[in-house]
């Protein structure tokens, strides 16, 4: 095993050599026998620090993966783009590969949410969930939304709040975008809700892309698995949460 800085980590100066020493010698340290030694009670705080990390790390090899690929750092060493160089040199398999460089592309896209990610305020898969939300919405909303997002999540919101932020960003948008030959409504929506018998119900209808988003966010919401004992399917789930939609809502 190599031990001076520069030679294992091939030519990267003796300060980003160390650095990336110090990153495995920790990680080899959380391997070892005397991690395996952590009490339970302390394993979540241990999960918690993990995942911060895995957001600095992807925030980081994005960085520099944008660096080398700008600079066709691959033609070196004889490859035609960076995906096919990452499967040659560090055994990735071709899909993600391309799943890297995808991700460093959006990560380049949206710096904000790359800085947020590097910085620690949020975690991987917030910060591509925020990224995702951004990129379906009109070009001149994303960076105001994106910057909103990215304030809630750091502020603890879950992923199933920032949709709803998103779905409720999009729909204020449209209201202040409408469409000139819109004639003001969904020609064939409709919602019927028929009885069997005994008393079971079935619901058939067309729903508008808006009307559908705000059931989908309310089903996703209210709908979320109770716990490694819950067995419901995820119809029966999405059924339970209408259900308790509808109860929770106040009477009048």
């Amino acid at each position: 095993m190599c031990t001076d800085g520069e030679q294992a980590y091939g030519s990267a100066p003796r300060s980003v050599a160390a650095a990336l020493q110090m990153m495995a010698a920790g990680l080899d340290y959380l391997n070892s026998p005397a991690g395996a030694e952590l009490e339970t009670a302390a394993i979540g705080d241990v999960l918690i620090s993990l995942g911060e990390l895995r957001a600095k790390f992807t925030a980081a090899h994005a960085a520099f993966l944008r660096r080398f690929d700008a600079a066709d750092g691959h033609d070196a060493d004889g490859h035609g783009n960076s995906a096919s160089w990452l499967v040659a040199r560090t055994q990735m398999r071709w899909k993600d590969a391309k799943a890297d460089v995808r991700r460093m592309r959006r990560l380049s896209e949206y710096r904000g949410v790359s800085d947020a990610m590097a910085a620690g305020q949020v975690s991987e898969s917030c910060g591509l969930e925020i990224i995702e939300l951004a990129r379906k919405l009109p070009a001149e909303l994303r960076a105001q939304t994106g910057a909103i997002l990215l304030g809630a999540a750091a502020a603890g919101a879950a992923l199933d709040d920032l949709k709803l932020i998103a779905a409720a960003a999009y729909e204020q948008w449209r209201a202040q975008h409408p469409d000139p030959d819109d004639d003001g409504g969904f020609d064939d929506r409709y919602v019927a809700v028929g009885t069997t018998f005994g008393g079971a119900g079935l619901i058939r209808g067309n729903l508008s892309p808006e009307c559908t988003t705000a059931v989908q966010a309310v089903l996703e919401a209210l709908g979320k698995k109770a716990g490694p004992e819950d067995t419901r399917t995820e119809g029966q789930r999405f059924h339970d949460a209408l259900q308790l939609g509808w109860a929770s809502q106040p009477r009048v």
